[in-house]
């Protein structure tokens, strides 16, 4: 890619045969070696982020900074219900994907 580092490193859905904590600890290891300033996931759940945060917080490490969902007209549980405690307690930014639904908000699958 030809960069020294990256400001956002995603970890794209997990892996469920990788502890969250081998996950944490790697991504925290990525941002001391300076080759990424943040690292976030993608479609987590919210049990999953707030086990990262808790490992990374009880060990001095760095949590996830960032999830990115789906969101849209008809995918909104994740947003509006299940990651609002996240959001009120270690914070979180997202990214949103799909927020046209593949396109079908957009009128193009009417015919």
């Amino acid at each position: 890619m030809q960069t020294d580092y990256l400001d956002l490193f995603y970890c794209h859905r997990p892996d469920k045969t990788t502890p969250i904590i081998e996950v944490v600890q790697t991504m925290n290891t990525l941002i001391q070696q300076g080759k990424i300033l943040y690292w976030g996931t993608s479609e987590w759940s919210a049990q999953e982020i707030m086990e990262a945060h808790m490992f990374a917080e009880r060990n001095r490490l760095i949590g996830p900074a960032m999830e990115q969902p789906e969101y849209n007209m008809f995918n909104r549980n994740k947003m509006e219900n299940e990651f609002l405690q996240i959001f009120k307690t270690v914070g979180l930014g997202t990214t949103i994907w799909s927020p046209l639904a593949s396109g079908l908000l957009t009128g193009k699958y009417n015919d």
